[in-house]
């Protein structure tokens, strides 16, 4: 499993799949891009210039929503990943 430094935060992009719009479907490719995901993994923290290291507000298992164009898309044993940084989420679903 991918282990997240820093910061970082790795996420599992929800599918939105096709849409059917008034009768019209809406492929997923021209859809804009997804905004939540299910965290898989986190980093241990931001790490400031003192030293400490300041703990990370996700962890695997949130539900998160980020900024529509953050990160890094990765793929990791065939599967598709989104690599962020905590500041990119902005927040946690319940």
């Amino acid at each position: 499993m991918l282990k997240p430094l820093a910061d970082r935060v790795i996420v599992q992009v929800e599918e939105t799949g096709e849409q059917q719009v008034g009768g019209i479907v809406i492929a997923q490719a021209s859809e804009q891009k997804p905004v939540t995901g299910k965290v898989v993994a986190a980093g241990p923290g931001r790490v400031t210039d003192a030293g400490q290291t300041v703990a990370m507000t996700v962890k695997a298992g949130d539900t998160v929503l980020f900024d529509k164009f953050a990160g890094q898309a990765i793929e990791v044993d065939g599967q598709d990943y989104l690599a962020l940084h905590e500041k990119d989420v902005i927040g946690i679903l319940d």
